[in-house]
């Protein structure tokens, strides 16, 4: 029989509370959640919480905050449904399958990070030409608009947002350094968070200068994160 959503989550709250030596009370108690509650979110017989509830809730249990999105909701494109929030590590050109890139690394603030509110923060990703063509004017683009969070019914089928991707960005697009191939680059971002406690994104794609993608939209660089007050 296939595990449910809730029985998924019940096992991850079972799970997380042995590895870090906390009862249900105390999970809770540190999410600002009643013990009720958090078992009834366990369970599925409460409303699906927000952004915020399960920011709260991913610090007290130590894990990434986009691992508790995943079970009330799933990253897809918009308006189409195909690409997801997650980048695969390789790609092929659309126009050319010798043009092959691939993701590195984060080199600095690591995705479902924690930032304080208004911080200024910079993202920087490394990412590498494998193929056997050159990079030369290319950009890195923010598509932000292209990308929602958003719910899905019993059936798989696209409901409602549960959060825009939208953290804001000190550019919209930056010029990706020519890059032979074989070689690497690092790619670099500043950004500021809201001031206000939540879970932001932001999307990236790699384009021709003339606004062509330079690969499929399932190759993406993105950054999330949660933005907390000491």
């Amino acid at each position: 029989m296939p595990v449910t959503q809730q029985e998924t989550l019940r096992m991850l709250l079972a799970r997380r509370g042995r590895e870090l030596g906390k009862s249900m009370t105390a999970i809770a108690r540190e999410a600002s959640l009643s013990r009720a509650h958090l078992y009834a979110l366990a369970e599925g017989r409460a409303q699906d919480p927000s952004v915020r509830t399960l920011a709260r809730l991913s610090r007290a249990l130590d894990v990434s905050p986009l691992l508790l999105f995943r079970y009330y909701a799933d990253v897809s494109g918009a308006p189409q449904s195909a690409p997801t929030l997650a980048p695969t590590n390789r790609a092929r050109g659309l126009d050319d399958p010798r043009d092959v890139a691939v993701f590195n690394a984060d080199v600095t603030m690591p995705d479902q990070g924690m930032v304080l509110p208004g911080e200024v923060f910079e993202k920087v990703w490394e990412i590498q030409n494998l193929g056997s063509r050159p990079w030369r004017g290319r950009r890195l683009a923010r598509v932000d608009g292209e990308y929602v969070l958003a719910r899905r019914d019993a059936a798989g089928r696209l409901r409602d947002a549960v959060m825009d991707v939208h953290l804001a960005s000190l550019q919209r697009e930056i010029a990706v350094p020519d890059t032979l191939p074989g070689q690497p680059v690092r790619l670099r971002l500043s950004f500021a968070a809201p001031r206000e406690s939540c879970t932001v994104a932001s999307i990236w794609r790699l384009e021709h200068g003339d606004g062509r993608p330079c690969y499929g939209p399932e190759f993406v660089l993105h950054v999330v994160v949660t933005v907390m007050a000491r």
